[in-house]
């Protein structure tokens, strides 16, 4: 029976894990692993949840929000069809709320390319501020995306893709006001991956190295100069 313990340990616990399931994937994470990484035995963890499944789950759903879990301090098991109906609704209430799709449904068009660079900076700085904000679940879904599509399959097509799809009906829509010499479909998909990189990706290096600015600003910058070829 799993017992209810401190959240303070729990928080502990969903990090392990997520640690754990980045770096093995998740068929080869064993709850030995992730008990190595808290210095305890693995019935230690049986007491605190069921399963992997259940644990993987909990990564998911709490991972970046600890405080979000049971004031019981209780991982509950939860069916895969129902983990994959709230990560699918989720995903569509985060993609509503960006200041992106916002602006593609406006449709409005700027006069002057600085304009549109400022324009693209704050689009991607929101892009940026949502992907951080759900950075543990999003590293773990990509990870482990081939080894669970029932359950990350809607990341990348509800998800990653839909985000795609928005950038590039957003250069669509600009593309009287900017010169764009690729491909807008790369370039979206190229967007998606950078503002991915610096908001997902490099907190994760087990060495990072510090950078002067604000990652979030200096991402921002690089999406506007992929934009308008630099220009103010």
């Amino acid at each position: 029976m799993v017992r209810v313990v401190p959240t303070d340990r729990l928080e502990k616990l969903l990090a392990a894990a997520a640690a754990a399931f980045v770096a093995h994937g998740f068929e080869r994470t064993q709850m030995d692993d992730i008990a190595g990484r808290l210095g305890v035995s693995k019935g230690t963890i049986y007491r605190s949840v069921a399963s992997k499944e259940a644990l993987f789950a909990a990564v998911l759903l709490h991972g970046d929000d600890p405080a979000s879990l049971s004031e019981a301090g209780v991982l509950e098991a939860i069916e895969w069809s129902e983990l994959s109906v709230r990560l699918r609704e989720e995903l569509a209430a985060r993609l509503r709320s960006l200041g992106l799709a916002s602006a593609v449904a406006s449709k409005a068009s700027r006069r002057k390319v600085g304009d549109i660079g400022d324009e693209v900076e704050a689009l991607a700085a929101g892009v940026y501020a949502t992907l951080a904000e759900r950075r543990v679940a999003v590293m773990v879904l990509d990870r482990c995306a081939s080894e669970i599509p029932a359950i990350t399959g809607d990341w990348y097509e509800q998800g990653r893709y839909s985000l795609v799809d928005l950038w590039e009906r957003y250069l669509d829509q600009r593309h009287d006001r900017i010169v764009i010499p690729v491909d807008r479909r790369v370039l979206a998909r190229t967007i998606v991956e950078l503002i991915t990189l610096w908001a997902v990706k490099m907190p994760w290096d087990p060495s990072p190295r510090s950078y002067p600015n604000d990652p979030a600003l200096s991402c921002a910058a690089m999406v506007r100069a992929l934009v308008t070829g630099g220009h103010r």
